[in-house]
């Protein structure tokens, strides 16, 4: 149900522009190889445990079940349209700061690292293997770090300037509107969640 789920996610267009696919595919591969690490090589014998395969793919459905959320989310929902729906349900602006936070760090951090690998280039490092890759990032990881915590502290003074944090009742531009189709799909969604679960 998972792996059809991912592939449906991944077939149907998308209709935002976030790209957060191709980082969460590379998380579940590299998922795999560690849990394959941790489950199916024997350190004493230093051998492959088929036991020890035969109980990777319960541990991997509890990273790949999330996954595949985030990508079916990231590629179907706009973020204007989940922030008038957080609105809509009276979700405390503090929790919906935090919230698109979390989610604007995956997509920064990546593009912070292509910056990084972009001017070590023009600088005249060689990259072309994904050593060369870990040799020109490892140096500059604590910057990104503390740049990336410095945007997100002007970005809270800035909202909180702006009166977005502060009490009373927001609003938003983007209008929701909701069908008969879309309860229809919702209610089908849970039904088959609630199957898969119990």
């Amino acid at each position: 149900a998972c792996a059809l789920w991912l592939f449906l996610s991944l077939v149907m267009p998308n209709r935002t522009a976030t790209r957060l696919t191709p980082v969460f595919i590379k998380l579940l591969f590299v998922a795999a190889f560690f849990l394959f690490l941790i489950h199916g090589i024997s350190l004493r014998e230093l051998s492959i445990s088929i036991h020890g395969i035969m109980a990777v793919p319960d541990s991997f459905i509890h990273i790949a079940t999330p996954v595949a959320a985030i990508i079916y989310l990231s590629r179907n929902i706009r973020l204007e349209e989940l922030y008038a729906l957080l609105l809509d349900l009276r979700i405390p602006p503090v929790i919906i700061f935090i919230l698109f936070r979390t989610l604007w760090l995956v997509p920064r951090f990546v593009e912070r690292i292509d910056e990084v690998i972009t001017a070590q280039k023009l600088r005249g490092m060689r990259i072309e293997k994904i050593p060369d890759r870990f040799r020109a990032l490892i140096p500059t990881l604590g910057p990104i770090f503390s740049s990336m915590i410095e945007e997100i502290s002007e970005n809270s003074l800035t909202l909180t300037a702006r009166g977005f944090l502060g009490p009373g009742d927001k609003t938003h531009v983007t209008p929701l509107s909701y069908s008969r189709a879309d309860i229809m799909y919702a209610a089908a969604a849970s039904l088959v969640f609630i199957f898969i679960v119990f």
